[in-house]
C-alpha cells in the first residue's frame, strides 16, 4: 500500500512537472509568434515579399507625387528615396526621383537616377523622356536624340513631347 502511494506521488508530481513544461513552451511559442507579426520585425523581415515591399513603398511614393505637384521638389525627393530604400526595383521611383533632382538643377544625379529606372524597366517611357530633356538642357543633344529614337522605338506618346522640348533647348542655345 505504501509503495501504491508512492508511485502515486510519483506520478503526479511527473504530470505536474510535465504540464509546467508544455506551459512555458506555449509562452515562449506565443511570444515568438506575437513577434514574428509585429510592425517593427516585419519592416526588417527577409520573409517580406516582393509585393509588400512594394505597397509599403507605394505609400511614400504617392507622398512624393503629391509634393511633386506642388513644386516642393527637395521634399517629394526624400519621400521617393524612402521608397526606394524600401524597394529597390521600384523604377517609377528613380524616375521622379531623378525628375525632382532635375528641377533642382542637379542634373548628374538626375541622369543616375533615369538610367537606374531604365535599367530596372527598360520601356518606361517617362524615364526616356526625362532622360531626354535633362540631356537637352545639358546640351547634350546627340544622347538627347538617342532617347528620342528610344521612344520611336517603344511606340511613346512621349516621343513628339521630348522632339519638341530638343528643339525648344536647341533654339534656345543658339
Amino acid at each position: 500500500m505504501k509503495t501504491q502511494a508512492i508511485n502515486r506521488l510519483y506520478l503526479i508530481k511527473m504530470v505536474n512537472g510535465i504540464t509546467m513544461i508544455l506551459f512555458v513552451l506555449s509562452l515562449v511559442l506565443s511570444q515568438l509568434a506575437y513577434g514574428a507579426g509585429s510592425p517593427a520585425s516585419r519592416s526588417s523581415s527577409k520573409s517580406e515579399t516582393a509585393a509588400q515591399k512594394r505597397e509599403r513603398a507605394n505609400e511614400y511614393f504617392k507622398e512624393g507625387q503629391k509634393l511633386q505637384e506642388k513644386w516642393n521638389y527637395k521634399q517629394a525627393a526624400k519621400k521617393y528615396k524612402r521608397a526606394i530604400k524600401i524597394d529597390r526595383t521600384y523604377a517609377e521611383a528613380y524616375s521622379n526621383l531623378g525628375y525632382c533632382y532635375r528641377k533642382m538643377g542637379n542634373f548628374d544625379e538626375a541622369v543616375r537616377c533615369y538610367k537606374n529606372a531604365i535599367k530596372l524597366k527598360p520601356d518606361l517611357a517617362e524615364a526616356h523622356e526625362y532622360l531626354g530633356e535633362t540631356y537637352a538642357e545639358m546640351g547634350e543633344f546627340d544622347l538627347a536624340e538617342k532617347e528620342l529614337e528610344i521612344l520611336r522605338k517603344l511606340g511613346s506618346d512621349q516621343a513628339q513631347k521630348l522632339a519638341d522640348f530638343i528643339e525648344k533647348m536647341r533654339k534656345q542655345q543658339s
